[in-house]
């Protein structure tokens, strides 16, 4: 089965995608479908959320993969949020752990920028 309706927003270059549950389900390459449309969109960053997901199919795997290569080669990131505990392990046993950025709430990633605008924002630094 193809799944197509992820939930997702888009923040400036930073495309937030909810997998959850859906992912189990999608044997058929759908987000990387999705993905790629989001890169396509002008997204350097995705944080994409594992949270809920049963299993790691090789599907899926096959597309974080491809997916992160080509955000990588445009300068940008893929970010793993809420990765369940046995897919860390497998990303670890296969040797491409080092190859995501895993956090452990897309909230960080969004913290992190929000913090990051603020103080490219002179108007904004008090003078001290």
């Amino acid at each position: 089965m193809k799944f197509l309706s992820y939930a997702r927003r888009m923040r400036g270059q930073t495309a937030f995608v909810y997998g959850g549950k859906a992912l189990d389900m999608d044997l058929e390459g759908g987000l990387e479908e999705v993905l790629d449309d989001l890169i396509d969109q002008g997204a350097r960053r995705i944080v994409l959320t594992l949270g809920s997901m049963k299993f790691l199919h090789y599907t899926l795997f096959a597309g974080l993969l491809a997916v992160q290569r080509r955000l990588q080669e445009l300068g940008g990131d893929l970010v793993l949020a809420e990765v369940p505990w046995f897919v860390e392990m497998r990303f670890q046993q296969l040797g491409v752990a080092h190859r995501f950025a895993m956090v452990p709430h897309a909230g960080v990633v969004e913290r992190a920028e929000r913090l990051t605008l603020n103080l490219d924002d002179q108007d904004s630094i008090i003078p001290g």
